[in-house]
């Protein structure tokens, strides 16, 4: 053999090391950020599993929304945020700063989305319509702390996810794969019908 065709096959075979080695690094990258989008979604998961955050979600479904009439609330709401002092109930206190947690929760979730440190989709496939809800029950202290303080930015980052899920679920209605068998469940039980609400 001649000492060129030994030089073209030592070259071709370091082209073919170096390939096999690049293609093992992107597999490996591809595994590694799947693990990393496993550890967020557990992480995040955890984090709505919380008894703070829960009982928090529980008082804004239950009572923000119509605490928004009470003056005495609205009056705490821009003393808080315009960092002042009020007079107030415990329980007033309560509900704003249950507000203010799960509003700061889906802020932080929002940054973590919009940066791509947690997989857009995969998210969205998971907590679509739970943001809507609580953006439903919370809009209206948003729109007020965001006037009493004259900054939009308020919360924005929540309200970012809040488009994106609203765009998410009127695109995908189910979340369940197409062609995929659906089981079929008998309910032996009556059900009132829904309560209009306005």
């Amino acid at each position: 053999m001649s000492l060129e065709i030994i030089n073209t096959l030592a070259t071709l075979t370091t082209v073919v090391i170096v390939a096999a080695t690049a293609v093992a690094a992107l597999t490996q990258l591809r595994h590694l950020r799947a693990g990393n989008q496993i550890n967020a979604m557990l992480s995040i998961a955890n984090q709505f599993d919380e008894k703070e955050f829960r009982d928090a979600l529980f008082l804004v479904h239950e009572k923000l929304d119509s605490t928004m009439d009470d003056p005495g609330f609205r009056e705490l709401c821009l003393a808080v945020v315009r960092r002042q002092t009020v007079p107030t109930t415990p329980e007033l206190r309560e509900l704003f700063d249950g507000g203010r947690f799960i509003a700061n929760t889906y802020e932080e979730l929002g940054i973590l989305v919009k940066n791509g440190i947690v997989d857009k989709g995969l998210f969205l496939d998971r907590y679509s319509w739970v943001i809507a809800r609580a953006w439903d029950n919370m809009q209206r202290l948003v729109a007020f702390v965001r006037a009493g303080t004259g900054k939009d930015g308020i919360w924005e980052n929540f309200e970012y996810l809040v488009v994106l899920a609203q765009d998410w679920m009127e695109q995908h209605g189910s979340t369940y794969p197409k062609g995929v068998r659906r089981l079929q469940l008998h309910n032996p039980w009556p059900i009132p019908p829904m309560p209009v609400t306005a």
